[in-house]
């Protein structure tokens, strides 16, 4: 019995240092099923879109198309279902006309295309959804008309309701209306709130440029909601002409400056090392990609100025402060100055291009130290009304010719109308507005000139997004961040952009006299809880400028420097899978060196707030290399890996980390785990 007893407990003390020393040595996570994992599948756009070029012309190619019966392919970018491309072959080059039936002569689009031969390539942009369109195609004399059939709106589409439309008084276009977030779609509206438009991109980055095409977010995150490491200059086809990858990342809004570069809302380039976000603005060369300068606001600005507000997250320790919140970006061309909107501390400010120095703040005077005090304006009038929170400045024309005279158009949000929690105005009573600022340089002094949207009242407040657009007779309003639980306004303005409830919008066009010629309302799915507008843009249906290149002869290019993630030198991944929690990828794929990696860490399947996310690539000799992710808001993790400082081998790509459990990001009470993903990736040696 004695015998036997040893026997079992020497045993036991053998499996203890086995199972010990396979422990240590890795045995556990040592990547022994590597040819049973999927290897990360290779994308990159640019090629893409220059392949599907060359099977709509290998396609074309298999028959014999005319003007009467042409090859026509709807959304051939696969980025907007309501547009098509019409082909066939012509003997002789010149201009033909697209017109494309709406149920009014308003809502009817009519524009010109330069044909070339022998073979015509036509866009048709504007088309209804979930019925058959009647297209009309002019050219060389004789008229051919076409039906085209599109497939209904997306579940998750947001809904469009006319309130009033008078079209008559209307600016010409069409209404983009920019969705914020993810789970809004960008769309183009008519004047009887018709979707003619809708886009896979979803981001809140637009500028419409000289040369008739658009940029708009490209396919890569750097951190959540809105800050996107890449955009594509396309056209509404949706063909990319330039893709520019931005290490600092761009959020909010672009500026096209007078010499062709592009001024950016965007971060320090070390932004997780000054622990702060949306405080600086850059200067991207259009022919380059690359930054020519960086302002940092940090510098310009007083940081420690914290007013009252409801854009940060109710959370502590946050990598990164949004203390300015950069949501606008505007050249003045008469004076080189650079003026911001910053929400978060109801401010427009001025500053001089070359020197950095302050010209003027427009804003409440509260709050500010000496040194920015000399610089504040002085309101003039008995109904005068300061902007908070606001978004979208632009400069519009001034009926005199004053060099010191700034005219300035607005979205007034209203947000709280105070600085602190306790003179601050409840969502149910308060309101928002477009205003307009008549800004003396010289006097150093601002007059409130124009006003709409007080009368309104609590009904279209929008605590969050909105703009205003100047277009001459008229201004386009987007009351776009309408937060509501239970149809009253609240201000929870966090947990409304990560869709915890809906968020609805308003756009309306108005008269300077208060006239209102356009109304639609954006509400909630049954399939989407967000119904936001970030801005609204009339702009042309169509621009000639960005349909000049031919199918399978001009392939993007792209410019610029990709932001990369480093190895984590401090962090050695676990030697045993376990925990509870799970990786969901947004993202993943492999573009060129790069691995890009977009993910939702998860606990018992569930998202949560707080994350830190690791990567490890683990190869089958058991090394192991492992990177830090940005760590985002609920539980959304993104990279961009350099595969180049991997060594050539096959890797094990599995996830490790924590899920935190409540508000504080330092917290020590972390949930723990190791993941493997059923994914793998080959690096190998370039060189060779």
């Amino acid at each position: 019995m004695e015998v036997n007893l040893l026997i079992i407990i020497t045993a036991l003390v053998v499996i203890v240092v086995a199972v010990y020393t396979a422990f240590r040595l890795g045995a556990f996570v040592y990547p022994y099923g590597l040819a049973k994992l999927a290897e990360i599948p290779k994308f990159d756009i640019l090629e893409y879109q220059f392949k599907r070029e060359s099977e709509i012309l290998a396609e074309y190619a298999k028959g014999s198309y005319t003007a009467e019966a042409p090859y026509i392919i709807i959304d051939p970018y696969d980025f907007n279902p309501l547009a098509a491309l019409i082909l066939f072959e012509t003997a002789k080059p010149g201009n033909a006309e697209i017109k494309i039936q709406g149920d009014s002569p308003f809502s009817t689009y009519t524009y010109s295309h330069t044909v070339e031969a022998p073979r015509a390539e036509i866009p048709v942009l504007g088309l209804y959804p979930d019925r058959a369109n009647t297209v009309t195609l002019t050219f060389d004399g004789k008229s051919y008309q076409y039906q085209i059939a599109t497939k209904p709106l997306p579940a998750g589409m947001q809904r469009y309701t006319k309130v009033s439309s008078k079209p008559e008084k209307m600016a010409p276009g069409i209404t983009l209306c920019l969705a914020a977030f993810e789970h809004t779609y960008n769309t183009l509206i008519d004047c009887d709130g018709q979707v003619r438009g809708y886009f896979s991109s979803r981001s809140m980055v637009f500028l419409a440029l000289s040369n008739g095409r658009t940029i708009l977010s490209g396919d890569e995150l750097k951190f959540m909601p809105y800050h996107v490491a890449s955009l594509f200059e396309r056209n509404w086809l949706g063909k990319i002409f330039k893709k520019y990858d931005i290490p600092n990342a761009v959020h909010h809004g672009m500026f096209e400056l007078p010499d062709g570069n592009f001024m950016l809302a965007s971060n320090h380039h070390d932004m997780f090392k000054t622990g702060t976000r949306e405080d600086a603005v850059i200067i991207l060369s259009s022919q380059t990609g690359e930054v020519i300068k960086e302002y940092d606001y940090r510098e310009i600005a007083d940081e420690t100025r914290e007013p009252y507000h409801h854009f940060e997250p109710a959370m502590k320790n946050l990598l990164n402060r949004d203390w300015l919140h950069i949501n606008a970006v505007v050249y003045d061309t008469n004076n080189k100055a650079i003026i911001i909107s910053s929400p978060t501390q109801s401010m427009v400010l001025s500053i001089d291009a070359a020197t950095s120095g302050i010209n003027w703040i427009l804003g409440p005077h509260n709050g500010y130290n000496n040194e920015m005090k000399q610089h504040l304006l002085t309101p003039l009038g008995d109904d005068f009304e300061w902007q908070w929170c606001q978004h979208d400045p632009s400069i519009i024309p001034d009926p005199g010719d004053d060099p010191d005279i700034i005219n300035l158009l607005l979205f007034d949000n209203g947000q709280n109308k105070s600085f602190t929690e306790e003179g601050s105005i409840p969502a149910q009573e308060n309101y928002s507005r477009a205003v307009r600022y008549r800004i003396n340089q010289r006097e150093m002094t601002v007059e409130q000139i124009w006003a709409y949207g007080k009368e309104r009242g609590p009904k279209d407040y929008a605590t969050i997004l909105s703009g205003a657009q100047y277009l001459g007779e008229t201004v386009l309003i987007a009351f776009g961040g309408q937060l509501r639980k239970n149809e009253i306004p609240v201000d929870d303005a966090v947990n409304a952009a990560f869709g915890d409830f809906p968020v609805r919008s308003r756009v309306v066009e108005v008269t300077w006299d208060g006239d209102v010629v356009f109304e639609v309302s954006a509400r909630e799915s049954p399939d989407a809880i967000s119904a936001d507008t970030y801005q609204a843009k009339r702009i042309p249906l169509y621009a000639a400028e960005g349909y000049t290149y031919r199918l399978g002869e001009v392939k993007a290019e792209c410019l610029g420097t990709s932001y990369t993630v480093k190895q984590a030198a401090k962090f050695s991944p676990p030697k045993l899978y376990g925990g509870r929690i799970s990786v969901d990828f947004q993202r993943l794929y492999r573009e060129g060196s790069r691995l890009i990696i977009d993910g939702d860490m998860l606990y018992r399947g569930k998202g949560q707030r707080l994350v830190r996310a690791f990567l490890v690539f683990r190869d089958k000799k058991g090394n192991a290399y492992s990177y830090s992710a940005n760590n985002s808001f609920y539980g959304r993790f993104l990279a961009s890996i350099d595969l180049s400082e991997l060594p050539p081998a096959e890797y094990q790509l599995s996830v490790a980390g924590g899920i935190i459990i409540g508000d504080d990001a330092l917290s020590k009470d972390v949930r723990k785990g190791y993941y493997k993903t059923k994914y793998k990736i080959t690096v190998r040696d370039e060189k060779r």
